[in-house]
């Protein structure tokens, strides 16, 4: 519900006016935005379901569905904005009663509803300008809109939400975005539904009055306050006092908001487009040459064997496969012509991103999507064994993804089933660990206070221990994070191995 400007005894025969022009117009913003958001937001939690597929195509696609996203999640904040601005004109100027902050009188109020309803009270009890139901709503739309405007602003910026915070936030505010929508939904078709259309059609929100019968029955307290003047507005000449100090400050207060709400939308791309899928083009590839036998008689009746070549048919081929099968020779042009469609960035459907060894590895909503050397647990592999899917890769293609896992899923050429691990620092691991984990562990900022960009700083180590221990592999957190697997700088299993190896061999650095 949306609180009132002022509250001036205006009384036409049987009406009493409840709201100004103002709340109207805060609460079809508030209709707008709230349903806009609600229905481009769910059909992205749930993109798999047939109804979202329709109203995703319906809307030009999920570019443009998320495009609509964002452009009312705006249109909220510029809301909010206007809000403070009533607000405060109502609590600064107006000097109105605070009748939208609960106190004891709304638990006893809330108390007694209960007994009248369950039959243990012979009447419901009095209330004022906003009674205990409308409170709750109002309030639960306050922390609603903070809590997704907080983790929005996560989801829209996380680049700069990781220099801050741990990468694990994200993944997180996504979870409570998405929570806190369908909370939302769900308490206006329950809570709101029933209080204001099911129990009795509450029309003075957008008729701006409401009967006098309707207020004895649902505002008593508030008709005797109105009747009593106890609402009358200030005299004109304190009210411009008050007025000259209260534009000023919400000016600033304003403006300060408004270049909040414009770095907030174009702090930084996030979103990675949705690209057509990638068309199917056949190779043709010519097979050998097969000799056949030509038998030919001699003057003599002897006959005599001789060959000639006989032109083959041509063979076709998806994907040629490389000596040693990994992500960087192959596979990862697999998945990005069959599945980046669907599968790319963290809007991807079914929260799955194939767009990198380390994403497709962590997988989505339903589990790992690659898990090396066991393609019954990759998820990814089995939902292509099933067959139908959008992307489907061809039978051969299935079979070299297969062998790529049962080899351990390796990301490189050179780290397929494990090597010979590097000597020293400078030899190998400076450039590995620069590769693997610079994004996040370089600098005094780096994560946990970890930082992996020298060698005495990779010992040294973070919050959480020393990074590496000279011979005790145990007591190096740098290893033990990585043989727990899933970080998102995550190591091959040869890499890993390979980097147990040169710590217990002293760790050399040149």
């Amino acid at each position: 519900m949306l609180d009132q400007e002022d509250a001036p005894r205006a009384q036409q025969e049987d009406r009493i006016e409840r709201f100004s022009y103002s709340d109207r117009i805060e609460h079809w913003l508030q209709v707008i935005t709230f349903v806009a958001l609600a229905f481009t937001g769910l059909i992205q939690k749930w993109p798999e379901a047939g109804f979202s597929k329709w109203a995703i195509q319906t809307l030009g696609g999920i570019e443009t569905t998320r495009f609509i996203h964002r452009v009312f999640a705006t249109l909220l904040l510029l809301a909010i904005v206007y809000h403070l601005f009533t607000a405060g004109k109502r609590i600064f100027v107006d000097r109105a009663p605070r009748t939208m902050v609960p106190g004891r009188e709304d638990v006893k109020a809330a108390r007694a509803d209960l007994l009248f309803r369950f039959g243990r009270r012979d009447t419901p009890p009095q209330q004022g300008r906003f009674t205990w139901e409308e409170k709750i709503e109002y309030w639960a739309i306050v922390w609603g809109t903070l809590v997704m405007t907080v983790t929005g602003f996560m989801l829209w910026n996380p680049i700069a939400t990781a220099t801050f915070l741990p990468g694990q936030f994200i993944p997180a505010a996504k979870a409570a975005h998405g929570g806190e929508a369908l909370l939302a939904v769900l308490a206006i078709l329950v809570w709101h539904f029933y209080h204001v259309h099911l129990r009795g059609f509450n029309t003075s929100i957008f008729t701006g009055y409401m009967s006098r019968r309707e207020m004895e029955k649902e505002h008593s307290l508030e008709l005797a306050a109105i009747e009593a003047g106890e609402f009358d507005p200030p005299p004109i000449e304190v009210a411009e006092q008050r007025r000259r100090r209260f534009v000023p400050v919400y000016a600033v207060l304003a403006g300060a908001l408004l270049v909040g709400i414009y770095f907030f939308v174009t702090f930084e791309e996030t979103a990675i487009e949705t690209i057509e899928p990638a068309e199917d083009v056949t190779v043709f590839v010519p097979a050998p040459t097969p000799t056949v036998p030509l038998v030919t008689t001699t003057e003599a009746g002897e006959a005599t064997t001789t060959t000639t070549e006989a032109p083959a048919e041509t063979t076709t081929t998806t994907l040629p496969a490389a000596e040693i099968i990994s992500w960087e020779t192959g596979v990862d042009r697999l998945f990005t012509d069959s599945c980046g469609a669907c599968h790319t960035g963290e809007e991807g459907l079914g929260g799955l991103d194939t767009s990198s060894y380390e994403a497709i590895l962590a997988g989505g909503n339903t589990g790992p999507g690659i898990v090396p050397f066991d393609p019954d647990a990759s998820v990814v592999y089995t939902v292509q064994l099933e067959g139908g899917h959008p992307g489907q890769f061809t039978d051969e293609e299935l079979a070299l993804v297969l062998e790529w896992i049962e080899g351990g899923a390796p990301e490189k050429a050179s780290t397929a089933g494990g090597g010979t691990a590097p000597t020293t620092w400078d030899g190998a691991w400076a450039s590995t660990m620069a590769e693997s984990c610079g994004a996040c562990h370089t600098g005094s900022s780096g994560l946990g206070g970890l930082d992996l960009s020298t060698y005495e700083s990779a010992l040294a180590g973070g919050n959480s221990g020393p990074g590496i221990v000279p011979g005790d592999r145990e007591a190096s957190t740098v290893y033990s994070r990585q043989l727990e697997g899933g970080h998102p700088g995550q190591l091959t299993d040869g890499q890993v191995a390979d980097l147990g190896t040169w710590i217990d061999a002293g760790a050399p650095e040149n």
